[in-house]
């Protein structure tokens, strides 16, 4: 690999001009430099959209936890009222209320037994 020279030219030379090896040896470093510098911005790119994304998936996955936790807590609430209002029933309805409980027994001994 040929290594380039350091030269005072100007990259926009006349169509006409003469062209020689150092010349193009320099180009070749410049388009080389260019290209490195253009590997390392998408590199920055793509890691500062990476870390964008990133931050967008925690984040809707913190809200999606807290909707299920505000969900969760919603039915905790609402199966706890119906506990309440069941052990009530119960206790004004002793009777009635074991009944009900003997009849479901034994409709489901009966599915059981089929």
């Amino acid at each position: 690999m040929a290594t380039a020279k350091s030269t005072s030219t100007s990259s926009t030379k006349a169509a006409n001009d003469p062209v020689n090896a150092s010349d193009i040896e320099a180009d070749i470093q410049r388009i080389r430099e260019d290209i490195a510098a253009l590997a390392g911005s998408l590199k920055n790119y793509g890691s500062e959209k990476s870390q964008e994304y990133k931050t967008r998936a925690t984040t809707a996955g913190e809200d999606l936890t807290q909707m299920s936790q505000d969900a969760l807590d919603d039915l905790t609430r609402e199966l706890k009222s119906y506990e309440r209002a069941l052990t009530d029933e119960v206790r004004r309805h002793p009777l009635q209320s074991l009944g009900i409980a003997a009849g479901v027994g034994f409709l489901i001994a009966a599915l059981i037994r089929r």
